[in-house]
């Protein structure tokens, strides 16, 4: 065992121990630290993004899902208004107090509408308006208008209808970052 010969501390040997130091070893640590806070800030700031995204989307669908509802409240109350009209059932007062209902359901369909414009592009919002003076042309002449008039002006509507109540489905797809 005498022959092997002493061995010299390597470089690293030597260095090691410096490297490794209680100042050195306290700066990677707070390193780590640091990097470990920002990456939970960066973590924290996208969960409260989509929070608040579900939210407005959850606010949107409500208003989608109302102002479908006042829409066929509004088409069901007119044909109503436009068949007992054609029969003759309607009397100048009854005929008077139909249109104020159904000018509440366009004003109604209006607000929601112009609510839910304002999640949308410019055009969108012209296609609403337009929409609602549309209802409330129909909603001034539903009593008056002979059926096939009332349908026609209701086919229009429908179609504009249909337009609204895809950008309501396409507002319902959840957005991912």
């Amino acid at each position: 065992m005498d022959d092997i010969p002493a061995r010299r501390p390597t470089a690293l040997a030597r260095v090691l121990p410096a490297v490794l130091s209680l100042p050195t070893l306290s700066l990677l640590i707070a390193s780590l630290s640091l990097i470990s806070s920002i990456s939970q800030s960066y973590n924290y700031r996208k969960n409260i993004e989509s929070v608040q995204q579900n939210v407005l989307r959850a606010e949107n669908l409500k208003t989608c899902r109302d102002i479908i509802e006042v829409f066929f409240a509004f088409r069901l109350r007119a044909e109503e208004a436009n068949a007992r009209a054609g029969q003759g059932a309607l009397d100048a007062a009854t005929a008077e107090a139909t249109r104020r209902d159904l000018k509440g359901l366009v004003y109604r369909f209006g607000a929601l509408g112009t609510y839910l414009a304002n999640f949308t592009p410019a055009t969108a919002r012209e296609r609403y308006s337009a929409l609602s003076w549309s209802l409330n042309a129909i909603a001034a002449e539903a009593t008056s208008l002979k059926p096939a008039e009332f349908e026609a002006k209701f086919a229009a509507a429908d179609k504009a209808f249909g337009t609204l109540n895809e950008d309501c489905a396409k507002s319902a797809q959840f957005v991912q970052f």
